[in-house]
């Protein structure tokens, strides 16, 4: 028997139900995890800034050690995603959730994210060096055609990252339902998963675009409310990829 999926529309309204009157915890968890992101993101780069060797390097060099210093701090930082996964999953299936599900990933399963997220900082490392070269070579002759390098490798980081994070936007999930995994098994099965189902997703993660353009226009104040109902949209449709409805209406 067919199944059917929910529309973006439906996965949208999900998400509002199940944040009703929690919208605080969502806000809060996703506050503290932006804010660990940032405090290490600071530090390095303070320590970058400072440095008298970095201050006297070319455009080039200074861009590419920004690159893999920003790199270095993604690999650590990625592992977050795993707590918000684990924090949206248990509000939305009405399981006990609390703020130390936002450090699920260093406390019981570090090795595991660490080596997903090392691949999905590698993917975007190979994919941003083009750009970084090709803009760090205009910046230091000053050629056009250096310029338009760095903007076609850059709408290629673009399409490569976009069509990457597509395939494998389910590996932090799916380790919630299959901890036993490894991360190559992960990647497969999120692979899996998706066949058939990344436009779906790359259309719903469109479909946010204005409310995004409207809370940058708040001066970022309506990210505290977009971004927690954006995680529990995301939640929804891989709830609803695991456990499709049947055309009759039955659970699949």
């Amino acid at each position: 028997m067919n199944v059917q999926y929910m529309t973006s529309s439906e996965l949208k309204s999900q998400a509002k139900d199940l944040l009703g009157g929690r919208y605080g915890y969502a806000m809060l968890i996703l506050f503290l995890g932006n804010m660990v992101t940032t405090a290490l993101s600071m530090a390095v780069n303070s320590v970058l800034g400072v440095s008298q060797m970095i201050l006297t390097l070319s455009p080039l060099p200074r861009l590419l050690i920004s690159l893999l210093s920003n790199s270095a701090i993604s690999l650590f930082t990625n592992i977050l995603s795993a707590g918000y996964a684990l924090f949206f999953l248990n509000m939305a299936c009405r399981r006990s959730y609390d703020i130390g599900n936002l450090f699920y990933g260093y406390k019981w399963q570090f090795r595991k994210c660490l080596s997903l997220s090392g691949v999905f900082v590698l993917v975007n490392l190979v994919a941003q060096l083009p750009y970084n070269i090709c803009f760090g070579m205009f910046l230091q002759t000053r050629s056009t055609g250096w310029l338009m390098g760095a903007l076609l490798a850059s709408s290629a980081a673009m399409i490569i990252s976009t069509l990457f994070l597509l395939v494998f936007s389910q590996c932090y999930y799916l380790m919630l339902d299959f901890p036993d995994y490894s991360a190559q098994q992960l990647l497969h099965s999120s692979m899996q998963i998706m066949r058939g189902h990344k436009g779906r997703l790359f259309y719903l993660q469109v479909s946010f675009l204005p409310l995004f353009a409207l809370a940058l226009l708040s001066c970022g104040v309506g990210m505290l409310w977009l971004s927690p109902y954006m995680q529990m949209t995301y939640t929804c449709f891989f709830l609803d990829l695991m456990n499709p409805v049947k055309a009759s209406g039955e659970a699949a």
